[in-house]
């Protein structure tokens, strides 16, 4: 069984396998019937302008390149693809190690050093840049009962995820924030599922719950509870990231297009 993401103007779709089968089937089986299964770009961290910045900064210091030895060997590369990415960065820092006073010469030359500069911060800006959220509602938040309990949260770092969007604050949430009152009204661990969906295209990573957070947990007598909601992880995410990526700008950059849930099994 797996879960994709559609997009309805495109049909573009993304594949992920769910992090637990029942609750992907119960949550997608729900927003159908209440005819909510259309997720719209709510927030995201990728600016267009940043790619352009990346690739005009290479263009420019590439133009003196026969004046100047570079490391750098390929000038025009694909910066939203990782792989020239890596390998962009790392001759930009053996160009550095070479030639510690570049940045001064740059600057004789037209103010070049700040696009040579800008080539690093810029390219870690594009890396870190693919993390959006897509809500399902336009003006009351959406929520359905969780029927599985706190024991579906976990600490893991996933592609997809439900946002925490519940009237109170998460047992993590406590900790995070020095709320002592651990037991209370207001101590909400996901009772319900929202209609927020965080997306990103990072890589995953398991975690266990930090020994400060256990400590505290267990301080205060109450059970230690994670602070994620994970619907699941995309499929073929490392073989695939460049395609992903030009997959997720060219459908949240298109006005007015919504992704659906659907369920397949392969």
């Amino acid at each position: 069984m797996l879960g994709k993401l559609i997009w309805e103007k495109s049909g573009d779709e993304i594949k992920f396998s769910p992090t637990f089968p029942d609750l992907l089937t119960y949550y997608v089986e729900t927003v159908n019937s209440d005819r909510v299964n259309r997720f719209s770009l709510n927030t995201t961290k990728f600016d267009s302008s940043v790619v352009n910045k990346l690739s005009d900064c290479i263009k420019n210091v590439s133009n003196i390149s026969e004046k100047i030895p570079f490391e750098i060997d390929t000038w025009d590369g694909d910066v939203v693809d990782q792989a020239y990415l890596n390998s962009l960065h790392r001759q930009w820092v053996l160009t550095g190690l070479k030639y510690p006073k570049l940045p001064l010469l740059l600057r004789k030359m037209g103010n070049l050093d700040n696009n040579y500069r800008d080539i690093n911060n810029l390219l870690h800006k594009v890396e870190a840049s693919f993390n959006y959220t897509f809500v399902n509602y336009t003006q009351d938040p959406y929520q359905i009962d969780n029927i599985f309990g706190p024991e579906i949260l976990g600490f893991d770092t996933v592609n997809i995820s439900i946002g925490f969007d519940n009237l109170g604050r998460s047992s993590w949430s406590k900790f995070s924030n020095f709320d002592e009152n651990a037991v209370d009204q207001d101590t909400n661990n996901f009772k319900k599922l929202s209609g927020l969906i965080h997306f990103n295209l990072n890589r995953p990573l398991s975690r266990t719950a930090p020994k400060e957070y256990v400590n505290w947990c267990n301080l205060h007598k109450v059970p230690v509870i994670g602070d994620k909601l994970s619907l699941g992880n995309i499929v073929n995410l490392e073989s695939t990231l460049t395609d992903l990526r030009k997959i997720v700008i060219r459908n949240t950059n298109e006005q007015n297009n919504k992704f659906i849930f659907e369920i397949c099994t392969k």
